[in-house]
Order: structure tokens, then sequence, then C-alpha cells
């Protein structure tokens, strides 16, 4: 089957996507230049915050007929935690979980020192080790990612790394996310080193996991970029709003923060924070997600994503069909994307249809074999034909070893009966049935197929083969 040409074939964002990143740049740059007029607006509005979101749900149970109850669980919560939306959710963020664990335990770990102790601990593990150098210098780069100052500067990077490290693990897998996330913490602290040494001629020390985290946010930009983020907002005592915002609005309005302190820092002005470590990471993340070509994989997802969104409403379809075509293109063994436009073109019995459900089956095959005989079950209900000869045979063979014998003999049996199938397949599944009818003490049955087969390939050595067989189980 030949998908209808689109003008993103080749790369994974077309005019209208590019578009859409312009229109976030310049929005990005009139929040951070207008920040002061929108606070203040904000905070006028916080004071009416419970009347505003009250006033929100009560609209829309009139509008969707929900109960009051169920609108407001999916937009109040009781922990005031942000996180990406969305998501597989096929597994546990252990790798997120576990740096978080390390940096509390560090940190926790330490509390009870003494001052000069912990000062100690310190001055040889910050980025750059203070006075005595050696070994601790080969360690330094890594272990000042796991020392925080005080309690506020730990939760502060851990609340951030919690708001999008579990979705870029998720989609890079333990290993790489654990690899990137300390080299891009270690390239922030190089960033960090080499401009205070370029414009203040001094030694630079820093300690904290915010390099290491603005590293994985500058992942997320380009792997998670269509992904909205839920900030909690406090609405009463320990009721939260869930605020969903466009996640590239967040991070470069940090980005924007970060650059505006970095030079307010390279004008002279003190500070504690280590802007330069921030903007050395994420960029770094930024461009290691670009040459691991994640925009193409992130692409394939939200055109996958919003073609299956689409799906629910029957005034979408043409977008539907457009967005997943699109997921497609960018990877031809998009499973969800396949089926969801599968089931499209089955609304009326299309013939694409048909070769993507068969497409998908194959490919399911070699994966999980129960998916595929789930997905068969699909396609019978809505086509009559039968599948390619080969995959149906495939097929039989997936039913047969899962223990289900009667729809792996019917289709065994659709094969026999097309001159079509050609006859290697045909005489495999002449065999096969004749064997799994006799299992099954359908002895009748095996003897009328075995009368059949011999009669359509009287030279076929598989016939010999069956009739051994069939006397075999006879005896038994």
């Amino acid at each position: 089957m030949v998908l209808e040409a689109r003008p993103y074939r080749r790369q994974p964002f077309d005019r209208d996507e590019k578009i859409y990143l312009l229109k976030v740049v310049i929005l990005i740059a009139v929040i951070y230049f207008f920040r002061r007029e929108l606070s203040s607006l904000i905070g006028f509005a916080w004071m009416f915050a419970p009347f505003i979101l009250f006033a929100y749900v009560w609209f829309k149970s009139l509008n969707t007929g929900d109960r009051v109850i169920d609108i407001l669980r999916q937009h109040i919560t009781l922990m005031p935690v942000a996180y990406a939306e969305g998501g597989k959710k096929r597994s546990i963020p252990w790798a997120t979980i576990a740096l978080v664990g390390l940096n509390a335990a560090v940190f926790y770990a330490m509390r009870p020192l003494s001052a000069k102790a912990l000062e100690a601990i310190l001055n040889q593990y910050c980025f750059l080790p203070v006075g005595q150098v050696g070994w601790n210098t080969l360690l330094a780069p890594l272990a000042s990612l796991f020392l925080h100052a005080d309690a506020v500067h730990l939760w502060g990077n851990m609340a951030f790394l919690w708001a999008f490290a579990p979705s870029v693990e998720e989609r890079l897998g333990t290993g790489k996310f654990v690899g990137l996330y300390l080299l891009t913490g270690v390239i922030g602290g190089l960033t960090h080193v080499a401009v205070v040494r370029l414009f203040f001629s001094a030694p630079a020390h820093a300690i904290g996991a915010s390099g290491a985290v603005a590293g994985i946010m500058g992942l997320f930009m380009v792997r998670c970029y269509f992904k909205k983020l839920v900030i909690p907002v406090p609405v009463f005592v320990l009721i939260h709003a869930k605020l969903r915002l466009n996640s590239l609005l967040i991070l470069g309005f940090f980005f924007l923060r970060d650059l505006n302190g970095g030079f307010r820092q390279l004008a002279a002005s003190k500070t504690h924070v280590a802007y330069w470590a921030h903007i050395g990471s994420m960029a770094a993340g930024f461009a290691l997600a670009l040459l691991l070509r994640l925009h193409a994989k992130a692409a394939e997802e939200k055109y996958t994503e919003a073609g299956l969104a689409a799906m629910e409403s029957q005034f979408s379809r043409r977008e539907s069909i457009d967005s997943l075509l699109a997921a497609l293109q960018l990877n031809p063994d998009n499973q969800p994307a396949m089926l969801g436009l599968a089931r499209e073109y089955a609304i009326t019995r299309k013939p694409e249809g048909r070769e993507l459900f068969q497409r998908a089956i194959a490919l399911r095959l070699r994966s999980s074999p129960e998916l595929a005989m789930e997905t068969y079950g699909e396609y019978r209900n809505a086509y009559s034909q039968m599948l390619e000869a080969g995959l149906q045979y495939r097929l039989a063979g997936a039913f047969y070893r899962k223990g289900e014998h009667e729809p792996a003999a019917r289709l065994l049996e659709a094969i026999v009966l097309e001159p079509s199938a050609g006859e290697e397949t045909r005489q495999r599944s002449f065999f096969q049935l004749i064997v799994l009818l006799a299992e099954n003490n359908m002895l009748e049955a095996a003897h009328y197929r075995l009368r059949q087969f011999r009669e359509q390939f009287p030279d076929a050595p598989l016939v010999q083969a069956a009739e051994s067989k069939f006397v075999e189980m006879l005896k038994s």
C-alpha cells in the first residue's frame, strides 16, 4: 500500500510545525519581557482562584453533562508536585527515583557532621575542588552533582527533576538517561568553570544537581516538546488546581532567566547561582537530543497521539487520518498509528485498512503473539477476507501454540480451500490441519482432509508424512 505524499516525508517537522514552534518562541519572549506585569495580574487573579475554579467546573458540567465531582477530580490535586502530562506509562522511572533518593540520602547523611567536617567535604568535592588538588579532582565533576548547600537547594532541584525526568527516562531508557544526566551535568560544570576563568581569571566552585537537571530539561525540550506541564496552583488550604501549560513556555522562560542571570553575573553582579552551569547543561541536552535525532521520535509521537485523539470525534476524521499518515511516514512500523489508521479505514471497509491490519498482525507476531491474535479478532470483525496465506499460516501456528486449536483449525482450513494461496503454503497447511484434527480426536475430519490432500497433491512428500502421522495417531 502506498501512503499519500506529505511534505514531512523526509523530515520530522512540516511547515505548520515550524510555525507552531516560532509562535512558542515569540510567546516565551513576550512572557519573559512582560513578566512583572503578568506577575501582578496573576497575583490579582489568585485572590479569586477558588471562585474561578468553581465557575469553570460548573460551566463545564453544564456543557458536558458530567458530574461536578468527576470534573473536580480531573482538575484538583492534593499533591503539590509538577509533572509532564501524558506518557506511555509502561514502566516505573527507577533511575529518576534512584537519583532523587541518592541526592536526598547524601544530603541527610551529611547533616549530623560538624560544620568543619561538612565544609571540608564540600571543599574537596565541589567543582572545582578548593585547596588541595589530587585524586579528588577526578571525582569532583560527578560527586559535586550530588552535594547540596541546604534543604531548599536540594528539594528545589529534585522538584524540577521529578517534573521532567520520568518522561525523558521512559522514552530514552534507563541506561541512556543516566548517562546523559551525568554527561550534561559535567558539561554544565565545565561551562561554569570556563566562563568564570575567562571573565574573572578566578577558579569557580559549585555544587548541586541543577546542572544535570537542566540537561534533562534540554533533552525534554526536544523529545517531549509537545507535552503539557501540569503545575499545581494552591487555591484553598491543601487543595491545588491543575494548571496545564505548554512545557516549552516553562522551559524557554527558565532558559531566558538563566541567560539574563548569566549576563548580569558577567557584569560583576554577585550571586551564588551557577547560571552558566544551567545554560551549558541545557544547551548540551538540547544539542545531544538533536544529534540523537530525538526530534524525529518526538514528531512521530505527537502525530500519533494527535491522530488517536482525533479519532474520538466524528468531525475530526480527516485530521485523524492526516496525523496518523504523518506518523507512519516517519516510522512505517509505528503500530499504534498503523492500527488507528486501519480502524479508520475499516469503518468504510477500505482495502487500505485490510493491508494495515495485516502489517500490524505481522509485526505483532514477532514480538507479542497474544496481541497479534487480538488484532486478528478486530480484522475478522471488519473484513470477511482471509489474510495473506503465509501470514495466516503463521497466525494459525500462534493460536496452536497457545492451545487455541479451534481458531487455528479455521485459519488452516481457509488456506487449504483457497486455490490462490500457493502450493507450498497449502501443502503445509494441509499437513498441520490433519495433525491438529487427529490430535483432537477428530479422526473422521482428519481422514477427510488427508484424502483431499492426497487427491490434490499426490506427489507431495508431505502427503506421506501426513499419512504416517495419521496412522501413528490411530495407533495411540
